[in-house]
C-alpha cells in the first residue's frame, strides 16, 4: 500500500489546540530565518504552516497527491493508494453542533472528499474532544490524561473511523493510534477496548483494512523530543537496548490470536 502524503491537514487541527503564542511567533521566526538562508522571498514547510498560507498550501499538497497517485498508478495499477490524516473524535454536548460542525469543514472535510477517488484513507487518531455552544469542554474531573493534555478514551477510535467512511466513502486503515503515557499499564488497558470499538464499527458495516498501533519505540517527538511516550517498548539512548513494557504482551497476544479476550 502507498500513502502519499502524511497529516496534510495537521497544521488546520493544531489551530484549534491551545498552542502558546510564543509558539506561533516562533514559527514566524524560523520562516524568515530559512528564508533568508536560502536566499527567496518565502520558505515555507508543510510541517511549519502559518494561517494566511493554509489554503495555498492546501491546494499544493492537493496537487501533489493527485500526481503522485497517478505516477503510482501507471506504474502499479494494482497498489492501493491513499493519503493518511490526523483526526480527533469530535463529539457534541447539547443540541448545537456549530463549532464541531465548523471545525470538521476546516480540519477534514476537504481531504476526506478527496479521498473518494482513492483505494482508501488513512487516519491517525489519538484523541477525542467534545464541544458545546461556547466551545471546547474541558476533560471531566475525574478523566485520566495523556501527556497531549486530554482524557485518555478509548472510545475515540471507533467513532474517527466512522467518521472518516461517512464522508470519504472509502476504505479505512488505521495508520496510526495509540496512547502518549509514562505510566504503561494505562497503556495496556487502553489498547483492548480501542480494538473493541474499532470491531463494533466493523460489525456496523464500516470496511477497515487493518491497525497500525503508535508506535513500536519510545520515538522523538518534534517539540516534545523524547519527553513523550508512545512506545510498546522503552529505547536506552546511550546504548539503543530496546525493553519490552508491559503492553507489548497485551498488544501481541490479540495480534497473533487475531481476536479479543
Amino acid at each position: 500500500m502507498a500513502v502519499t502524503l502524511n497529516e496534510p491537514n495537521l497544521p488546520q487541527l493544531l489551530s484549534w489546540a491551545d498552542v502558546p503564542e510564543s509558539a506561533r511567533k516562533l514559527e514566524r521566526a524560523t520562516l524568515e530565518a530559512a528564508s533568508a538562508a536560502a536566499g527567496v522571498p518565502r520558505y515555507r514547510v508543510s510541517t511549519m504552516m502559518l494561517p494566511e498560507d493554509f489554503d495555498a498550501m492546501r491546494d499544493g499538497m492537493t496537487a501533489g497527491h493527485l500526481a503522485a497517485r497517478t505516477a503510482l498508478k501507471a506504474r502499479r495499477p494494482d497498489l492501493p493508494v491513499g493519503l493518511s490524516i490526523a483526526i480527533v473524535d469530535d463529539r457534541v454536548a447539547g443540541d448545537d453542533a456549530t463549532l464541531r460542525d465548523r471545525k470538521r469543514a476546516e480540519v477534514y472535510d476537504h481531504w476526506l472528499r478527496l479521498a473518494r477517488d482513492d483505494d482508501f484513507i488513512g487516519i491517525q487518531n489519538y484523541e477525542s474532544a467534545v464541544y458545546d455552544a461556547n466551545g471546547l469542554l474541558p476533560p471531566p474531573p475525574q478523566a485520566t490524561l495523556h501527556q497531549l493534555g486530554s482524557a485518555i478514551d478509548p472510545r475515540a477510535l471507533g467513532g474517527a473511523v466512522r467518521y472518516a467512511y461517512e464522508v470519504s466513502g472509502v476504505p479505512v486503515f488505521v495508520t496510526e493510534h495509540g496512547v502518549g503515557v509514562d505510566d504503561d499499564t494505562l497503556r495496556a488497558a487502553f489498547v483492548e477496548p480501542s480494538l473493541a470499538g474499532l470491531l463494533d464499527a466493523i460489525d456496523d458495516g464500516v470496511p477497515v483494512l487493518g491497525y497500525c498501533h503508535w508506535t513500536l519505540l519510545d520515538n522523538f517527538e518534534w517539540a516534545a523530543g523524547y519527553r513523550f511516550h508512545f512506545g510498546l517498548h522503552t529505547v536506552d539512548r546511550e546504548t539503543f537496548a530496546r525493553t519490552p513494557k508491559p503492553s507489548t504482551t497485551r498488544y501481541a497476544a490479540i495480534a497473533t490470536s487475531r481476536a479479543l479476550p
